[in-house]
């Protein structure tokens, strides 16, 4: 903006300030000022701020210190802070308003209405005073607003500044002389609000309308706002916003990598890892010197991958490691933690062989089964499904696909053994007729070879064997009669 020429009143007018508080206005009436300005602003060419008022309403809430932490020279010089604010806005306007600009035209706002209200340059005490009693007697209804117009220079602001402070000297003898506000004060109250009403439009419509006098923005103050932007979006956790925001901000300025690592970090700390990293790589492509940005990243991959293990995700693990020694041959602990994983999807990957293994094992021992149930063997095919049950046992629960396969056999294997049982119990055919004799021992025998004592006692109920005994000597008594 043009150089400004400071009256020798105006450098004592400042040298008060330096010990001023920054604030002015209570919350009512901030909220009064910046409400109507909003109103006066929005209709003008039909400018559409009313749609941003919850973010222009959280500028104008800042905290003091809030508020001088983003504007360093609020306190030494609040004019210049205004005029580079202004400044900036107007370089970083889109072709639509965003959210954050106009989070920064509410922070404006807030100063503007500081910078022009009553007892600004007043003793702090009684200025916190007059403040608080203005408290109470806002009334919207009594404002007067103008026309809007065109603050091509910081002294027209300069001007209404020592207006309104101009009775000041009359509003401190009030409180002095013990009649406080309701003496002078409350009778210019409506023109006191009514002034920093439309002195805030009026730099508010500056701004938007991109007719601020330009001052020599550089591309770090950009940067600096676009940072502070990113920061507003990612509070709110508003990526849509954000998205939409990007596209004006990639014509504003050059995304160095130093701000691409600051934006990195910022995600980082949000915990947005993936949009994080996606920042860290860029800002890799344009300084694949800088070892810090190298470390952020490959810490990054390493850190997933351990992510990965924890969750028994191998392939993933393998890969996250593999990764991070790409991008950082030197990560300390990426490669160690490369070859244990590769060891682990070795065993895993033996173990599941064996799994596959045993389970063929135990499909064709059951088709032998059933080979010998087929010819009647009933005892043969009972020892070969229980070779099959121990072979199955062999089996554990990591593969879903294998577990499921044992769970099966164990359970058809299971209802198998007790339908032969059945048929073992049931079948009399083989204790019949003149071969009674060998057919039973034959039968016993057979069945010991594959059975344990405890498992033939279950196939022959006692009451059952010495039925058979019994025929068998009954038969055998028979034959003798016969011979001659």
């Amino acid at each position: 903006m043009n150089k400004r020429i400071f009256a020798p009143s105006l450098a004592l007018l400042l040298c008060a300030l330096l010990a001023a508080p920054a604030f002015a206005w209570g919350p009512q009436a901030q909220k009064v000022i910046v409400n109507t300005a909003l109103q006066l602003v929005s209709r003008e060419q039909n400018l559409a701020l009313n749609r941003l008022q919850s973010d222009i309403q959280a500028g104008v809430a800042l905290s003091p210190p809030a508020l001088e932490a983003l504007y360093p020279d609020l306190i030494a010089d609040p004019l210049r802070a205004i005029e580079n604010e202004m400044a900036l806005l107007t370089a970083a306007r889109g072709a639509k308003i965003d959210s954050y600009y106009a989070f920064r035209l509410g922070a404006l706002g807030k100063m503007v209405s500081q910078y022009v209200s009553p007892m600004y340059t007043s003793e702090p005490n009684q200025r916190s005073q007059y403040y608080n009693d203005a408290e109470g007697s806002v009334n919207a209804g009594s404002l007067k607003p103008a026309p809007r117009k065109i603050f091509e220079t910081m002294q027209a602001l300069e001007r209404v500044m020592r207006e309104a402070n101009a009775n000041n000297d009359l509003i401190e003898n009030d409180y002095k002389t013990g009649r406080g506000f309701r003496a002078s004060a409350h009778a210019r109250l409506a023109d006191d609000l009514s002034r920093s009403i439309n002195t805030v439009a009026d730099i508010w419509w500056t701004v938007v309308s991109s007719r601020a006098v330009q001052g020599n923005i550089s591309q770090r103050q950009l940067q600096e706002y676009i940072f502070h932007a990113y920061s507003y979006y990612v509070d709110q956790e508003s990526a849509a916003a954000l998205e939409n925001a990007e596209k004006n901000y990639e014509k504003l300025v050059d995304f160095s990598p130093d701000l691409r690592v600051k934006l990195g970090d910022l995600f980082f700390q949000a915990g947005m890892m993936e949009r994080s990293v996606r920042e860290y790589e860029i800002a890799l492509e344009g300084a694949p010197e800088k070892r810090e940005i190298v470390e952020k990243i490959g810490a990054y991959y390493s850190d997933r991958a351990e992510q990965s293990l924890e969750k028994g995700l191998l392939e993933e693990a393998l890969a996250g490691f593999e990764k991070a020694l790409q991008v950082h041959g030197l990560h300390p602990t990426a490669e160690r933690s490369r070859l244990e994983v590769e060891a682990m999807i070795r065993k895993r990957d033996a173990l599941h062989a064996q799994y596959q293994e045993t389970l063929a094992q135990a499909d064709d021992l059951r088709s032998l089964a059933e080979e010998e149930a087929s010819r009647t063997r009933y005892a043969e095919a009972i020892a070969l499904l229980q070779q099959c049950q121990t072979a199955l046992s062999d089996v554990g629960d990591e593969f879903p696909l294998e577990m499921q396969h044992r769970i099966r056999a164990e359970r058809d294997n299971r209802t198998r053994i007790a339908e032969l049982r059945q048929l073992l119990l049931s079948n009399t055919a083989s204790f019949s007729g003149s071969a009674f004799g060998p057919d039973i021992k034959v039968l016993v025998q057979d069945a010991s070879q594959g059975l344990e004592q405890e498992a033939l006692r279950s196939f022959f109920d006692q009451s059952y064997l010495k039925e058979m005994v019994r025929l068998k000597g009954a038969m055998q008594t028979a034959v003798s009669l016969e011979q001659p």
